[in-house]
């Protein structure tokens, strides 16, 4: 990859990025972002209404379920339909299998696939030195261990800055298409991700967020994900560090130790379940029992905090998922002391395993246990942050204005505060000390908050 300063025809170009996905995706918008003002690009956020469409709009597409695949196609073509004339890139795991015909007809101009998407800056010189030819720049990524070469000066999308350490999946749940997608398991050199770290902490992010396709999986060298806990939380100026999702199975005392003696690693897990039943669990290949997860969460509360947040996932009308089922996810989802729930219908994906087995759940099921298991995770989420009133917390400034305050505590819980003429100026970004008097639908009040100005989204996953 080239230097920056050689990509004239970037520079002046106003630009968009849209996410779709997961955090890993997130990252990735974030570097894109930073790399394209780099070379002098003009970033237009989302939310802004320009006099004219941008030069460019980058799309970060999903591909994970038949669902995320028909948004990310729902996507181009709206995006294509608003803005006629920019040029529109299509990168990630969708694009990494799609083809150029049926790229070409949603209107994608170029298509970046996955471990490629460092690129970007010579593809997108590419195309406005080729006036406007449709290009592709994509590998295989099977067996592929090469480290996609994004890079953050700061985050421009969130607050928090999302870090990629780790990339792919060696593991074939039943359900999952990611390892094709994304590929072999690869991790970022310990030094580079301190130094990304380094890099958005001194341009004033307070926060980062360890983001991986099997971020329990990482080992560099000799250092694995116990030891870079241990790095990262030495790092002056960094106020607070977190996990993306993490897998069950990598959970060790080893691990839940260090984070016991961070300073700075805030008091959240989120540890996908996926279902509370023996047999499901195996049908998904997850590689542990229900009771394995009920050890590990044990180990958590144990070893890192006796009220440490545990959020999870649940996939519900996975084929031969029945009543009696269904019924032990959600008993599962009480006993193991669960406070935020994502619920996600099962979808059937070509290419996986899961796709083709027999007992397949009528979609009207589906709903109906889908629309249950959402009121359930509702109301341990209430039960949760109800813990956490009158106790000394923290969040992290996401949104300023109208007399609020609003951000994320350290246990993961939103929290409104009113402003006061002693608080005003404790903006975006910030650090803002916290205790919580009352709780509405999973998030935390305080300072006398009108509940009639707090749009109220529990549901909120980012």
């Amino acid at each position: 990859m080239s230097s920056t300063s050689a990509f004239r025809s970037i520079a002046g170009k106003t630009f968009s990025v849209i996410t779709l996905g997961c955090r890993v995706n997130h990252y990735e918008s974030e570097a894109i972002a930073s790399m394209l003002e780099g070379c002098g690009a003009v970033f237009i956020r989302n939310e802004t209404r320009p006099a004219r469409a941008p030069d460019i709009v980058a799309v970060l597409t999903c591909s994970v379920t038949s669902a995320a695949d028909n948004k990310t196609r729902k996507t181009l073509r709206r995006v294509r339909r608003e803005n006629p004339s920019s040029l529109i890139i299509a990168l990630g795991c969708w694009a990494q299998a799609a083809s150029p015909d049926d790229a070409r007809s949603l209107g994608a101009d170029i298509l970046i696939g996955s471990r490629t998407k460092g690129f970007i800056l010579e593809s997108v010189d590419e195309w406005f030195e080729s006036k406007g030819a449709f290009l592709e720049r994509r590998a295989g990524v099977l067996g592929n261990r090469s480290w996609d070469g994004l890079s953050l000066d700061r985050p421009r999308l969130h607050t928090r800055a999302f870090i990629k350490i780790q990339d792919g999946c060696d593991r074939v749940c039943g359900y999952c298409v990611v390892p094709s997608l994304r590929g072999g398991q690869v991790s970022r050199d310990p030094e580079d991700v301190c130094l990304e770290i380094r890099r958005v902490v001194s341009n004033g992010c307070a926060e980062a967020v360890l983001t991986g396709v099997h971020l329990g999986g990482y080992r560099h060298g000799g250092t694995s994900l116990t030891g870079l806990v241990r790095k990262i939380s030495s790092i002056e100026g960094l106020r607070r560090l977190r996990f993306g999702s993490l897998e069950p199975f990598a959970v060790t005392e080893d691990l839940l130790t260090a984070l016991a003696e961070s300073d700075i690693f805030c008091r959240h897990l989120h540890l996908p379940l996926q279902s509370g039943d023996d047999s499901i669990l195996a049908s998904m290949r997850r590689g542990y029992a229900s009771s394995d997860f009920a050890r590990i969460t044990d180990l958590a509360r144990e070893i890192l905090d006796p009220d440490v947040h545990i959020s999870t996932d649940l996939i519900v009308g996975f084929p031969g998922e029945g009543d009696a089922e269904f019924r032990r996810s959600l008993s599962a989802l009480g006993s193991l002391g669960i406070g935020r729930a994502h619920i996600f219908p099962y979808s059937a994906r070509r290419g996986t395993e899961a796709a083709s087995m027999a007992g397949a759940v009528e979609r009207a099921v589906v709903r109906e246990r889908v629309a249950e298991a959402v009121e359930l995770s509702r109301s341990l989420l209430s039960a949760y942050a109800r813990r956490r009133l009158n106790r000394a917390d923290s969040i992290l400034v996401e949104a300023s204005g109208g007399g609020l305050s609003s951000g994320w505590s350290e246990r993961y819980l939103k929290v409104y505060v009113a402003e006061t003429q002693s608080t005003k100026n404790d903006g975006f970004g910030n650090v803002r000390e916290v205790c919580p008097e009352r709780e509405l639908g999973g998030i935390l009040l305080c300072g006398g908050v009108d509940e009639r100005m707090i749009p109220v989204r529990p549901d909120d996953q980012i």
